[in-house]
């Protein structure tokens, strides 16, 4: 009968000092959870549908909360009143001024919404005329046939999908009433569960790591916090660089007078919020308003607040604000999108990259332990022992002949 040594020696041989082994292995994993999440698909759709119900009054309390917890933090630092009360007051507060803020800015957005709809055939025939202006010599012929066949095309679609919805407007009325519903749900849900996490958010940690051995419970609290800090960095960074950029375009458009600057700032805000594309994305309806309002040099104006805006967004507010917490190659950040949004839609595009940061540090940490606790690396920590004894003996050697 073998010794336990024995089998621990052997498994050392052949597993944790085999560099190939466990290359292969960690191929050969890899490979198996792409082939279990490729056989679970009919799973994963359930669980989109049930993560799109539940979600949104999730993720706006998660978002609230942290942004909430700092003020909720100082009161009962600084106050000798109940928390329980702290956070009611804190969040009555903030209600309150959601309520008003909401309010004007959806009289304002909605007033230049409908501005814009009234306005748009006079835009469109102005844009028409502006482009027949320009290509109304013989060498632009085929442009102004393209040009005019795109027009039919345009009016015929429009006229196609308000037939199509017209005819079907009793499930329209359906899908209003559940979308409704949905949002009703969500504003009453998300309050209720902010108050929770405000009370009792900083106990989870604790919760979790209460149901793990005690020699793992330090470990798994520190990559919590961790894993908090890293989504708490991204939160309010975005919101803060989200509101620099909506200031900054509602005084830019303002200035260069360009219709429905205020509506235009706070999309071009909203779409900031993803990551490297956003911004770009948000300027293909600035330019197209610029244009159909104002023709080409309301589109040059438009640009020029586009110019002066922009280093001082990448250069001065989000490095300020934002920093490079989160440390992700941008290359990953755009195929970080891409995944979730072709998963999960609009909805994963805008969590696909704080998820992606959690996961990172969930496997950075996994990694860490591994490292120390598996022989794979042992040459390299025997290397790096023996370069600091050298060291240590070449300094010994200069202080002696000193």
């Amino acid at each position: 009968m073998k010794s336990p040594s024995n089998k621990t020696n052997w498994y050392q041989r052949w597993f944790s000092g085999n560099n190939v082994l466990n290359g292969l292995i960690m191929a050969l994993l890899v490979l198996l959870i792409i082939f279990m999440i490729y056989q679970i698909r009919f799973i994963i759709e359930p669980m989109r549908a049930l993560f799109t119900a539940v979600g949104a009054p999730i993720i706006i309390a998660g978002v609230l909360y942290y942004l909430l917890i700092p003020v909720v933090n100082w009161l009962n630092t600084h106050t000798k009143m109940p928390k329980k009360f702290s956070v009611g007051l804190v969040l009555v507060a903030v209600l309150a001024i959601l309520a008003l803020i909401v309010t004007i800015a959806v009289t304002i957005i909605s007033d230049q919404v409908s501005g814009l709809v009234d306005n748009w055939p006079n835009y469109w025939q102005n844009s028409q005329r502006v482009i027949n202006d320009t290509f109304a010599t013989s060498e632009f012929q085929t442009v102004r046939e393209w040009l005019s066949n795109t027009n039919s095309d345009i009016n015929q679609t429009v006229a196609d999908w308000s037939r199509k919805y017209l005819q079907s407007g009793v499930s329209g009325i359906g899908q209003i009433a559940s979308t409704l519903t949905t949002v009703g749900v969500t504003l009453v849900a998300s309050p209720f569960i902010l108050f929770y996490m405000l009370l009792d958010g900083n106990k989870l940690s604790s919760f979790i790591a209460d149901k793990l051995p005690s020699k793992a419970q330090t470990s798994l609290q520190s990559v919590l916090q961790e894993v908090s800090k890293q989504v708490a960095q991204y939160i309010r960074g975005q919101l803060g660089v989200a509101l620099a950029v909506i200031i900054m375009f509602s005084i830019g458009y303002t200035i260069i007078g360009l219709p429905y600057g205020i509506l235009l700032a706070f999309m071009a805000g909203l779409f900031n919020m993803i990551p490297y594309v956003g911004s770009i994305l948000a300027q293909v309806p600035i330019f197209i308003v610029a244009l159909v309002a104002g023709g080409p040099k309301l589109v040059l104006f438009a640009l020029i607040v586009l110019v002066i805006e922009q280093p001082i967004e990448g250069h001065v507010i989000a490095p300020k604000i934002l920093g490079s917490a989160l440390k992700i190659h941008p290359v990953t950040v755009i195929v970080v999108l891409l995944t979730g949004g072709h998963i999960f839609g609009v909805l994963g595009i805008i969590l696909s990259v704080p998820t992606y940061a959690v996961v990172k540090v969930l496997v950075t940490h996994i990694y860490e332990w591994w490292r120390t606790n598996s022989d794979l690396f042992a040459e390299d920590a025997h290397a790096t022992t023996s370069e600091m004894d050298n060291s240590v003996k070449k300094l010994e050697g200069n202080t002696k002949e000193s």
